[in-house]
């Protein structure tokens, strides 16, 4: 039985990537194929916050997080990983995380398969993602990329030694049925608070919105380094009885069951996993048409809008459209689940059992 690693910077954080990584890991470990265990650079939190299954086995590097310039320790630590371990394949769930992994696995029998968690052309936090999309290029055995359309990307601006290969981001099955509630007042977001999300359009558009409907709310669930700047904002627009900032939930399926719409305002996406979570229980969506992913979630007219980038007035009049005819709203919730078959998990693992039994 083939050792699957999935690498992670911390794997006890609460973000998207480790969100995905964990609902993978989980299904692969089901289905009995791979034995699978994460490693992570280190780990803040003493348990991950999104569940693992008890048969996978967490490692850590370090006990506390070391300076990013020790690179040849990253590396060391890696390999030493790899070998004591015997890993035939490592997944790194962030393609930064190449810049590591990939030196690690010279001389050694284990492969290397980076998950791109955004599109090709942008580049968040660091600059150097523009290095390690060229040298997993040059030297990963596969690159797993979120939508075609960044697999276009990926064909048109580099020349990839390994596979490439596109695989979503599944949606889970909702245990029960999803009652939409047409009466809710209540339209939500969800994301870290940075600039990628958009919050501070959203904010802009709020404005709009509320000018004509100030009887409805709109809940932000998430947290981030851009929290005061949005606090700021929300006051000097006057909407802080209007817009609210939640925080981390633990229990998002309840905001999502308890909402008339999802409204995503990114500038930029590498899937939109929370248009799917919104889609799979039957909530309208409103989206900027940004690079990548939102263009391969919503059916535009069917069971969502999607927005010119980034038009503020047109995101506010489609919301304005939908407040105002809850017939609209039912038919997208009726809608919500038309053309999410290409998302579901047992679709999904099955091309990433292919991809590893492949390598």
């Amino acid at each position: 039985m083939k050792n699957i690693c999935f690498f992670s910077g911390d794997i006890t954080r609460s973000g998207g990537t480790e969100r995905v990584g964990s609902v993978i890991a989980n299904a692969l470990t089901k289905r009995g194929e791979f034995d699978v265990c994460f490693l992570s650079l280190w780990e803040k939190n003493s348990d991950t916050f999104f569940p693992l299954d008890k048969k996978i086995k967490r490692y850590v590097l370090f006990n506390e997080e070391v300076s990013g310039k020790r690179i040849l320790t990253y590396i060391r630590g890696i390999k030493k990983f790899i070998e004591m371990q015997d890993i035939d394949i490592l997944i790194d769930i962030d393609g930064i995380l190449d810049m590591y992994s990939i030196p690690a696995v010279r001389k050694t029998k284990c492969k290397v398969i980076s998950w791109e968690q955004f599109n090709y052309y942008q580049n968040p936090y660091v600059s150097y993602r523009k290095y390690t999309r060229k040298l997993a290029a040059k030297k990963a055995d596969a690159i797993v990329v979120l939508t075609d359309e960044d697999k276009g990307y990926y064909q048109k601006e580099v020349a990839v030694k390994g596979k490439l290969v596109r695989i979503y981001n599944p949606i889970e099955k909702a245990k029960s049925k999803y009652l939409y509630n047409s009466q809710s007042k209540t339209i939500i977001s969800a994301g870290r608070l940075v600039e990628q999300k958009g919050f501070d359009m959203l904010v802009d558009v709020a404005k709009l919105v509320f000018a004509k409907h100030s009887d409805w709310q709109w809940i932000i669930c998430g947290e981030g380094e851009n929290r005061t700047e949005l606090e700021a904002k929300i006051q000097q627009e006057g909407l802080e009885k209007n817009v609210i900032l939640k925080g981390n939930v633990n229990n998002i399926q309840e905001y999502y069951r308890d909402a008339a719409l999802y409204v995503l305002t990114s500038r930029y996406e590498g899937f939109g996993l929370v248009l799917t979570e919104a889609k799979n229980m039957g909530l309208p969506c409103i989206s900027f048409k940004c690079p990548a992913g939102p263009s391969e979630i919503i059916e535009d007219g069917i069971n969502g809008y999607l927005i010119d980038c980034f038009d503020i007035q047109g995101m506010a009049d489609k919301i304005n459209l939908l407040i105002e005819n809850v017939d609209e709203r039912k038919r997208f919730s009726q809608n919500a689940l038309i053309g999410t078959e290409k998302f579901d998990l047992d679709k999904i693992v099955r091309q990433w059992e292919k991809l590893l039994l492949d390598l």
